[in-house]
């Protein structure tokens, strides 16, 4: 229970189910999306209505299609996470700003390597059994990872014995940005509040 002498707390407990009911329908909409539903289906129609206006707003500020890919779902996932992770505690606790967003930057990021971290394990191991092109799923992982592979490719010798390495290696990146980048300003923003928070 809220504090009734507290409106910012229960504000911020109100944004919460809000961006958690909103974060939903996005991935929903984009799971349905790769799928070509039926667009004038009503759901599909409350899907689009409800996330499209974010989408453009993403699109017209960030250059978010590469490759023929909208990322502008990934981009909205982080946003949500981002606000739900920032803004919704500074509401609650009715200060450390500065500890919040330092924590939601970190969430955020954390949420975008790891997303690509599966993707790029994904692409790896499928490249294994030798999958046709044209299939939509091999498609979409070649989009978001033949830049990063190729940029790789181009400057370090990563083929030995006929096995391409670059995978390996951007996996380790990964893990050493998520670990030195995303978990320190989580720890950051952590320490801030331990010390009295701003």
């Amino acid at each position: 229970m809220y504090d009734v002498n507290n409106p910012l707390a229960f504000v911020g407990q109100l944004l919460h189910v809000g961006l958690t009911v909103y974060l939903w329908i996005i991935i929903i909409g984009a799971l349905i999306s790769w799928v070509n539903p039926d667009p004038y289906n009503p759901v599909v129609r409350f899907l689009r209505r409800a996330t499209d206006p974010l989408f453009i707003w993403l699109r017209r500020h960030v250059p978010l299609i590469f490759g023929g890919i909208d990322f502008s779902p990934i981009i909205a996932i982080a946003f949500i996470i981002f606000l739900d992770v920032s803004l919704v505690p500074i509401l609650r606790e009715q200060g450390n700003i500065l500890a919040n967003i330092l924590i939601g930057l970190g969430q955020s990021l954390s949420m975008l390597l790891n997303f690509y971290l599966i993707v790029v394990i994904v692409a790896a191991v499928i490249s294994f059994v030798n999958p046709s092109p044209y299939n939509p799923i091999v498609r979409i992982l070649s989009a978001l990872t033949y830049p990063v592979f190729s940029w790789f490719r181009r400057r370090l010798p990563l083929s030995f014995g006929g096995i391409d390495f670059t995978p390996v290696l951007v996996i380790a990146l990964i893990f050493l940005v998520n670990t030195y980048g995303a978990h320190t300003l989580i720890r950051m923003g952590l320490n801030l509040k331990l010390k009295g928070g701003f």
